[in-house]
C-alpha cells in the first residue's frame, strides 16, 4: 500500500529549507577546494584536501540535506509530530554547519583549534538529532518499513560519529594515537549504513508515492537493510579480528546488496504510470546507474583478490550515488513544500470566509523550472563522468570536472533561491491581501 500523507503534520517551511538551501553551500565549497588545489588531490588519500572535500560533501552536503529531509519526511510519511521544530531544527543546524566548515577548515589551515570546536559542534548536532529522531521513531506506531530502515541508518550515524570523534582526536591532539586503520569502517558505516540505509527507507515510500510506480518486493523491503546492517557488523570485527576469507564474503555481499537495490530501483521506475518526463526520476535513474557501476567495480576486484579502486569508488558512492539521489529529492521536496504551505494558507482563508484574500499558486513544476532543473542535472552529470575519468587521467579530466562541480553547485543554489523568493513574495503578497493597510 502506497502511504498516507499527513500533510497536517507539516513542519513550517523555515525547518527543512535552512538545510536544503546550506547543502549546496559546501558542495560549492569542496568544489572550490578541488579547483584550487588541483589533481595533486588524487596522488594520495590522506591528503588534508582531499579529507577537506569529503567531509564538505558528507558532512555539509548529504548530512545537512539528510537531516533536513528527515524533520520533514517523518511528520508527512510517519505521522511524527516533531516537538518545537523550529528550535530544534536551528541547534541542530547551526551546529552542523559550524561543525562541518570549521573540521574542513581545520584540514586546509592545519589549525588544531578548530578541530576542538568542529568535535564539540558536531557531537552536539548528531546527539541532539539522533536522540529527538530515534525517540520520535520508537513512539510511532507506523509499521512501514520505512521506520526500522530508518532506526537502523539513525544507529549507524550514531557508530559513524563515534569513529569520526575517534580519529578526529588523532590530528586535533599530537598525543592521541592516530588509527588511520580505523578510517574505512568510518567510511563504511557513514556511506553504506547511514546514506544507503536511509536512502533505501526514504525510496520505499517516495517512489512509489511521486512517480506513481508499483511497490518495491515485500521481501526486499523487510530483509535488505538488515542484511547491510548485520553484515557491517560482521566487517567491522575483521578489523579487530583480521580474517582474510571474512573481509572477502562481507565485501562481497555488501556490494551485493547495494547491486540489488540499484536494480530494483530501475526495475520499479520502469513500473512508472505517470509518463511525463521528470527531473526527479532522472536524478534516481542516475544515482542508480552510479551504484551499480560501484558495486561492480567493488564486487570484482574483491572475488579475484585485486586492488579496488578507492577514489574510483569514492566518487561513485559519495558524487554519483549520494549526490545524484539528494539532489533529485531536492526538486521534488522543496517545490512540494511552498506548493503544500501556500494552499494550507488558501485554504484557511477559504474557511475563515476571505477567498478574495487568496494568492495565486502554481503547479509545482513552475516553482522550479523544469529547464532550470534540467541544466543542472546536465552540469551535475558531465562533472560526474569527467570526475570519474579523473581519477585514472587527472591531467586530462580534473579541472573540467572540477569547473562544471562548480557550476553545477552555483545552479542549484540560484534555483533554490529563486524558490525561496517566491515563496517568500507569495507570503508578502498574502499578508497584504489580509492587511491592505
Amino acid at each position: 500500500m502506497h502511504a498516507n500523507l499527513s500533510l497536517q503534520q507539516s513542519p513550517p517551511f523555515s525547518v527543512p529549507a535552512r538545510f536544503f538551501i546550506s547543502a549546496p553551500l559546501f558542495g560549492l565549497a569542496a568544489a572550490l577546494v578541488m579547483l584550487w588545489y588541483g589533481p595533486e588531490i588524487f596522488t594520495n588519500r590522506w591528503t588534508p584536501e582531499l579529507l577537506a572535500v569529503t567531509h564538505f560533501l558528507t558532512l555539509g552536503f548529504l548530512a545537512m540535506s539528510m537531516c533536513g529531509a528527515m524533520m520533514q519526511l517523518m511528520p508527512v510519511l510517519m505521522g511524527i509530530m516533531i516537538p518545537r521544530p523550529i528550535f530544534f531544527s536551528s541547534i541542530i543546524h547551526a551546529s552542523l554547519f559550524l561543525g562541518s566548515a570549521s573540521l574542513g577548515i581545520a584540514w586546509l589551515l592545519h589549525i588544531n583549534t578548530l578541530f576542538i570546536i568542529a568535535m564539540a559542534s558536531l557531537a552536539f548536532s548528531f546527539s541532539v538529532f539522533i536522540l529527538m529522531a530515534t525517540e520520535r521513531l520508537l513512539r510511532s506506531k507506523n509499521q512501514h518499513a520505512t521506520r526500522g530502515m530508518m532506526l537502523l541508518a539513525l544507529l549507524a550515524l550514531f557508530i559513524t560519529a563515534i569513529f569520526g570523534l575517534y580519529l578526529a582526536m588523532g590530528y586535533a591532539n599530537q598525543t592521541w594515537p592516530l588509527s588511520r586503520h580505523l578510517t574505512d569502517l568510518h567510511l563504511s558505516w557513514g556511506l553504506l549504513g547511514w546514506v544507503a540505509l536511509l536512502i533505501m527507507a526514504v525510496a520505499y515510500q517516495v517512489i512509489p508515492m511521486f512517480q506513481i510506480t508499483d511497490e518495491y518486493p515485500v521481501l526486499h523491503q523487510r530483509w535488505i537493510g538488515w542484511i547491510v546492517f548485520v553484515t557491517l557488523l560482521t566487517l567491522s570485527l575483521t578489523y579487530f579480528w583480521p580474517l582474510t576469507i571474512l573481509n572477502t564474503i562481507t565485501s562481497a555481499l555488501l556490494a551485493t546488496c547495494l547491486l540489488t537495490f540499484a536494480v530494483t530501483t530501475l526495475w520499479v521506475l520502469q513500473t512508472r504510470r505517470r509518463q511525463l518526463a521528470d527531473l526527479t526520476m532522472n536524478f534516481w535513474q542516475l544515482a542508480m546507474i552510479s551504484l551499480i557501476f560501484l558495486a561492480l567495480t567493488w564486487l570484482i576486484p574483491t572475488l579475484i583478490q585485486a586492488n579496488t579502486p578507492i577514489f574510483l569508488l569514492g566518487v561513485l558512492m559519495i558524487f554519483g550515488f549520494a549526490m545524484s539521489t539528494v539532489n533529485g529529492m531536492m526538486y521534488k521536496i522543496f517545490p512540494f513544500l511552498i506548493w503544500l504551505h501556500l494552499s494550507t494558507h488558501n485554504k484557511n482563508l477559504r474557511d475563515q470566509g476571505k477567498r478574495e484574500s487568496q494568492v495565486k499558486v502554481p503547479h509545482m513544476r513552475k516553482i522550479i523550472p523544469e529547464t532550470a532543473g534540467l541544466w543542472q542535472f546536465r552540469f551535475h552529470l558531465a562533472s560526474l563522468i569527467l570526475l570519474a575519468l579523473a581519477t585514472n587521467w587527472p591531467q586530462w579530466f580534473y579541472y573540467p570536472a572540477a569547473l562544471l562541480f562548480i557550476i553545477s553547485q552555483l545552479t542549484l543554489i540560484f534555483n533554490l533561491s529563486n524558490a525561496v523568493r517566491f515563496y517568500n513574495l507569495k507570503i508578502i503578497e498574502l499578508e497584504l491581501n489580509i492587511h491592505p493597510h
